[in-house]
């Protein structure tokens, strides 16, 4: 579902400045509940019980437009510009049992005001709630509230190259409800079949049917198709995720995304990513994208755009991540609110 957001009204730069220090008192509470628990992380993975916290704070410049202000809808990460701010804070614990996992996370930042933004207030601050049960050596099942099987972006930036999302990630869902199950018959292959509430839901029910094929040799190539069908209230929706990993080097990869979609008309994007690998703690990744959706079925108010950014990750201690990153946009509809070019800065703790 993708939903249109009110500019914030912004009296005077007094205004500006008192909302700026209210989200970094926030910010450093956050921060302050973080530490202890990525402390106690390493010592308590033996035990059935696993605490875990996750926080990425940003800074996103927009030179063009220097007021804080709210990006285009389209935009689901660092929606904020020109102020610092929380993308996404999770706290949460995990408990394994013989064959059953479970899952329990709470969220808040500027990610899930947006993605959750349809949802009712009880389920916006949830990340995760779901129970994983082995039913045999190769089948598994997943059941509650999970990560999107879609795509190769995650909600949670230390897993991505990028330090922002690529189109095809931020317009296909970052979550799930539903039921999946698992086969995997071996090392190298991985099939999945998903009973779902729709495309990114939790409260509403629109019986959709999710499938996932993903093949990783060791050493080679990685493939993944992501397949999702249901209505969605306004028609039939069908679509399709691959992308295809290829190691270029011991320290280069690549990777090629493209995605199609059609709901009384048809939506594709495409995305190339490399990642660099100089050292432990340093690494580079560039990418170069476009989306088009004549009708504006996802990408509304644009029909099309494009986009080439590159950035630095800097990793200085284990569960710590500073990264920045170079963005430039061209938006085809001339209405649109984007801004270009962007310099994104983050702060990363945990995984």
């Amino acid at each position: 579902m993708r939903l249109k957001f009110p500019k914030p009204r912004l009296r005077n730069r007094e205004k500006n400045d008192k909302n700026g220090i209210n989200v970094v008192k926030r910010l450093l509470v956050f921060l302050g509940f973080t530490f202890p628990i990525l402390g106690q992380q390493d010592s308590t993975k033996k035990s059935a019980l696993h605490l875990y916290a996750y926080a990425e704070a940003y800074y996103l410049l927009a030179p063009s437009n220097t007021s804080p202000y709210l990006k285009d809808p389209i935009f689901f990460n660092h929606s904020q510009a020109n102020q610092v701010d929380l993308n996404l804070g999770i706290l949460g614990m995990a408990i394994k049992k013989g064959p059953i996992n479970v899952q329990v996370s709470g969220m808040l930042g500027t990610y899930a005001l947006r993605n959750y933004a349809h949802e009712p207030l009880i389920w916006r601050k949830i990340y995760e709630m779901n129970i994983t049960y082995q039913l045999a050596k190769k089948w598994s099942m997943l059941v509650g509230i999970f990560p999107s099987h879609i795509g190769f972006e995650s909600a949670k930036n230390a897993e991505n190259w990028t330090l922002s999302r690529s189109f095809v990630a931020e317009n296909s869902p970052y979550f799930e409800s539903g039921i999946g199950f698992y086969f995997k018959p071996n090392p190298a292959w991985t099939y999945s079949l998903f009973a779902l509430r729709g495309w990114q839901q939790i409260q509403a029910f629109r019986p959709a049917l999710g499938t996932q094929i993903v093949h990783q040799a060791a050493n080679s190539w990685t493939w993944n198709s992501s397949g999702f069908i249901g209505d969605e209230g306004n028609g039939l929706r069908l679509f399709h995720d691959f992308y295809v990993l290829v190691p270029l080097s011991k320290n280069l990869t690549a990777i090629l995304i493209s995605d199609i979609g059609y709901q009384k008309d048809f939506w594709h994007g495409e995305a190339l990513m490399i990642q660099a690998i100089l050292s432990d703690k340093w690494k580079v990744a560039g990418r170069i994208e476009q989306f088009s959706d004549e009708k504006s079925i996802l990408l509304n108010p644009q029909n099309a755009i494009q986009s080439a950014s590159i950035g630095v990750n800097f990793s200085p201690f284990p569960k710590i991540l500073l990264r920045t990153e170079w963005r430039v946009l061209q938006a085809n509809n001339q209405k649109s609110d984007v801004h270009s070019p962007e310099y994104l800065f983050a702060l990363v703790l945990g995984k």
